[in-house]
């Protein structure tokens, strides 16, 4: 009885290990150096925070992980919209250049040359050029139709519908994935 009493324990202490932050408790700007400082009611402040979300694709907005520039974890926003306004649009923004993810609207060319496909798109941040490696490491189906890519650069780019493209562009897809 007694063992497994201090089993819970453990498992308790376990769940305590992810610290959430309190919104209210958070005060996120930007300094002079554009970096993310945070201010925690408790009075500690980190500056030069980096933020990445919890759950990328199926929760990109909420549950956002703080760590220190040396990686350690601060702590976990679970509702960020909670925020004050300043705190969540510096969240935002910060979050939105963490994961870069322009979405694919159009697929314009793809040339493969030993090996490396060098692709030309159009994305809803504007046009974009960019070679992708070995693409069984490189593309990955997170859905029906949609298609997460990795180029050699790391940066991800993001066919939300393959069915929603123009069919030149399906073509392609269907050529090179």
């Amino acid at each position: 009885m007694s063992h497994h009493h201090s089993h819970s324990k453990v498992s308790e202490k376990k769940v305590a290990e992810v610290h959430m932050l309190r919104p209210a408790d958070v005060r996120l700007r930007l300094n002079a150096q554009n970096q993310l400082e945070l201010h925690l009611a408790d009075g500690n402040t980190y500056t030069d925070v980096r933020v990445a979300p919890a759950f990328p694709i199926s929760r990109p907005n909420r549950f956002v992980i703080l760590r220190t520039a040396e990686g350690e974890e601060i702590g976990v926003i679970k509702t960020p919209r909670r925020l004050d306004r300043e705190s969540r649009e510096v969240l935002l923004r910060a979050l939105d250049q963490a994961y870069f993810m322009p979405r694919i609207t159009r697929i314009i060319r793809i040339d493969e040359r030993m090996g490396i496909a060098h692709w030309e798109a159009e994305t809803d941040r504007g046009w974009a050029a960019f070679d992708v490696i070995a693409r069984s490491e490189s593309i990955w189906y997170v859905g029906r139709n949609r298609v997460l890519i990795r180029d050699a650069d790391g940066n991800r780019y993001l066919i939300e519908d393959l069915t929603a493209l123009d069919k030149r562009s399906r073509r392609l897809a269907d050529l090179f994935m």
